[in-house]
Order: structure tokens, then C-alpha cells, then sequence
């Protein structure tokens, strides 16, 4: 119990310390893009760590906004690179599939999140 409650102040700290907070949310989201290139449901592993993060649900929230938008350019640009951008948004009901099933997942995964409670103002309140 005592470890449990050491790694979530370490959590809360890291949160609430923009340094790492950001340090965190980038490492996450290389993770969560590597994930997303193996399978779907890396999107919504990718959402989760992002979300974890961020001290609150809302930001949290917010911060899956932005993994999905992140995975959306990475897909543009790996597209573009291979030339066949064109051909991939003349595809029709596919292409709004390939769109909103990112930017539903990266939310969704950080709404994990809201399984604990928000980061106390300073990390040393509980």
C-alpha cells in the first residue's frame, strides 16, 4: 500500500511540474505512435499514456485531442511521402473512417485518466 501511494505522489508530482509533465506526454506519444503502427488499438494505449500525464481528466482529455491530431499528421506525411496522399483521400467513406477512428480513440484511451483522482494542487496534499 505504502508503494502504491509513494508511485502516485510521484505521479501527481510529475504532473504538476511542467518539465515533466511534457517530457512525459512527448515520451508517451512516440510510444502511442508505435503502438498505432502495429495495431488500432495502440491509438487507444496511445490516448491512455498521454492522458495519464496530465493532472486532470479535462486536460487529459484534451491532451488525446492532440495525440489523435499528431497521429492524423504522421499519417499525411507518411502518405505524402509515399506519393499515394491523393489516391488515399479519393477513397471516399474509408478516408472519414481513417479520420474519426483516431480522434475518437486518442480521447477515449485518455479518459482513463478519470480512474484517479485529479493531482492535488501541490504534490505533498493529499
Amino acid at each position: 500500500m505504502a508503494d502504491e501511494d509513494a508511485a502516485l505522489a510521484r505521479l501527481y508530482a510529475a504532473q504538476r511540474t511542467p518539465r515533466e509533465r511534457w517530457a512525459l506526454t512527448i515520451a508517451a506519444a512516440v510510444v502511442g505512435l508505435g503502438l498505432a503502427t502495429v495495431h488500432w488499438a495502440g491509438l487507444l494505449a496511445g490516448g491512455a499514456l498521454v492522458g495519464l500525464a496530465w493532472p486532470t481528466l479535462r486536460r487529459a482529455f484534451v491532451a488525446g485531442l492532440g495525440f489523435a491530431a499528431l497521429v492524423l499528421v504522421t499519417t499525411t506525411a507518411e502518405f505524402l511521402l509515399a506519393g499515394v496522399l491523393e489516391r488515399s483521400l479519393a477513397m471516399g467513406q474509408i478516408t472519414y473512417l481513417a479520420v474519426a477512428i483516431p480522434v475518437v480513440a486518442g480521447p477515449l484511451g485518455a479518459s482513463t485518466r478519470g480512474l484517479l483522482p485529479d493531482a492535488p494542487v501541490t504534490a505533498g496534499e493529499q
